[in-house]
């Protein structure tokens, strides 16, 4: 019975944590100019990178359309997308990073506003619903985990349609042909579902999608 009491005393103060932190990233996010673009991505990815370049050229223009950018707040793509925007001449566009505590990471450089929850769902819950759209760059399970846990929300309908694109044809090659020829092979995904989201190099097809003036393939 005491280990009873202690599991749900020990419970409601988890859940009573993720509440408020989710109120206040509600609240610090209620003050980004809008739209509001999220972008994934690697935290490995260094300087020199091909992903790492377009990533800042993508933060830069977004901020130039007066479009602000969520990030996870921590260094590769993360990082990029931030100086992108910070380094832009004109616009109102804004960058936020949300972090998770305990990763070891610093916020980086170029974030003009970061706070850190506790937990990576709220993170990811804060990072999809307040976007118009998002788009993921090369990235590992975290980038990975994102991408599904969104999808999967559209698939579901408990997230509104928007666009996903995947920045980078070469590196999501293998994912494409496992969606195409395993996962629709066997019928674990519908052919509506490859509609979710588009495979891209090019950045114009990215502001293209993105403010919803051509269709989506």
């Amino acid at each position: 019975m005491i280990r009873r009491i202690g599991i749900c005393l020990s419970t409601s103060w988890r859940l009573f944590k993720v509440f408020w932190q989710t109120i206040y990233g509600v609240f610090r996010i209620s003050k980004l100019q809008e739209p509001i673009v999220s972008i994934f991505g690697g935290a490995r990815v260094t300087g020199e990178d091909f992903y790492f370049k377009k990533a800042h050229e993508l933060g830069r223009r977004f901020t130039e359309l007066d479009i602000s950018v969520l990030t996870g707040g921590g260094p590769g793509i993360m990082e990029a997308a931030s100086c992108g925007v910070i380094e832009a001449p004109k616009g109102k566009g804004r960058i936020m990073g949300i972090g998770v505590t305990d990763l070891g990471e610093e916020p980086n450089q170029c974030a003009q506003e970061f706070f850190a929850l506790d937990y990576f769902f709220a993170r990811k819950w804060l990072l999809t619903h307040f976007s118009s759209a998002i788009v993921v760059f090369p990235g590992g399970f975290g980038t990975l985990d994102e991408l599904s846990g969104v999808l999967t929300l559209i698939q579901t309908k408990k997230l509104a349609r928007i666009p996903i694109v995947l920045f980078g044809i070469e590196y999501w090659q293998p994912f494409m042909q496992w969606v195409k020829g395993e996962a629709l092979k066997h019928g674990t995904i519908g052919k509506d579902d490859l509609k979710l989201f588009t495979v891209t190099d090019d950045l114009e097809q990215v502001f293209c999608l993105i403010r919803d003036e051509c269709k989506v393939k």
